[in-house]
């Protein structure tokens, strides 16, 4: 089964995605921070990091810049909460590398439905 990272300070939000995640036989890690992520990408090797983009000690965007730069082969789903006029954070994460994007809250079937397309095989071109 798939491993999945779950970045998110927020404990509660952590539980229930680790819930739904495990629930479909997924197995998740959890970090707190950009930082912790990364140090965990690199000695786990997760297939998809679910990535908030405001976190503590390196947030979201700058996390997705430093993933990109390792070419690390890591898919990510950003996921936000906090929108600011103006200032579209998750337009702007996928533009910096983020495969996909959900506004908190969201439903489980959403939820579920990026991780199911994010994590599907990429399709060869028939010959």
């Amino acid at each position: 089964m798939p491993l999945i990272l779950i970045a998110d300070d927020n404990q509660q939000i952590c539980g229930w995605l680790r819930a739904l995640l495990e629930a479909e036989g997924h197995r998740v890690l959890e970090a707190a921070d950009g930082k912790a992520a990364m140090a965990t990408i690199e000695r786990d090797a997760p297939d998809l990091m679910i990535l908030d983009m405001y976190l503590p000690v390196q947030d979201g965007l700058e996390t997705i810049l430093l993933l990109h730069n390792s070419q690390s082969h890591v898919k990510i789903l950003a996921i936000s909460g906090q929108p600011l006029p103006g200032y579209d954070i998750l337009k702007i994460a996928t533009a910096f590398g983020a495969h996909g994007a959900l506004e908190k809250p969201f439903s489980r079937e959403l939820l579920l439905q990026q991780v199911q397309n994010l994590l599907a095989p990429a399709q060869q071109p028939s010959v």
